[in-house]
């Protein structure tokens, strides 16, 4: 089984101190949404978060990452044959659970409506089916709780090893890798696991999210 952790996700609602801002309130008409119910998308509100949270606005509002993680993985061999599962961790503290067969929604509007409904009910199902559940937890918190050994932390700035080597040939695995554009993480990782970095360049999430779940599926014989 592969775990993998994304860390300080940046996938939050519209904070209290962006409402007041022409370019939010006409995105939350848009959507014919309250802005307490809408995700913060730096697409637009960037000039909104750059003035209340300066120097973050290339940072934060980054639903488009998630979106395009979530399709990659949940698609891939290894989810197909029950082998993976997925947590997304954001920035105040909560915790994404995924399941392994719920289908993405293609569409990001579509994407971020389901994510919005997520943060408002917490748990959203199909029959006794959840498909995904939302729940508070630091990231230490939720590695201790569901007992998960074997972390690896996926970081740039750390001495550069082979993907193999940073995988690893465990049967479970745990890997942690950060869930923005940029920037470092936010919450204390210190003395969870071993850094990894796998290319001497910052990556996508979702590439290597994929490069490491090819890496598996060749060291544990799930393709050949």
């Amino acid at each position: 089984m592969l775990n993998i952790i994304i860390a300080d996700a940046e996938l939050e609602l519209v904070p209290k101190e962006l409402w007041s801002f022409p370019d939010a309130v006409s995105y939350s008409k848009r959507r014919t949404k309250k802005l307490s119910e809408v995700l913060l998308d730096s697409n637009y509100m960037h000039r909104a978060i750059e003035s209340v949270f300066p120097g973050e606005s290339t940072r934060r509002g980054r639903p488009d990452i998630i979106h395009t993680l979530l399709l990659s993985c949940q698609e891939s061999i290894l989810n197909k044959a029950g082998m993976l599962r997925i947590f997304v961790h954001t920035r105040d503290n909560k915790v994404i659970i995924v399941n392994w067969q719920t289908r993405i929604p293609r569409s990001f509007n579509r994407f971020a409506g389901l994510i919005e409904d997520l943060f408002n009910k917490k748990i959203i199902q199909n029959n006794d089916l959840i498909l995904l559940e939302m729940i508070d937890s630091t990231i230490r918190e939720f590695i201790a709780s569901r007992g998960l050994r074997n972390i690896r932390i996926f970081s740039p700035d750390d001495r550069i090893s082979s993907i193999s080597d940073a995988v690893g040939s465990q049967d479970e695995t745990t890997l942690i890798i950060g869930g923005f554009s940029e920037g470092k993480f936010r919450s204390n990782l210190n003395g969870l696991g071993n850094r990894y970095s796998i290319y001497p360049e910052e990556l996508t999430i979702w590439t290597v999210a994929m490069e490491a779940i090819c890496t598996y599926e060749r060291l544990h014989k799930v393709v050949t």
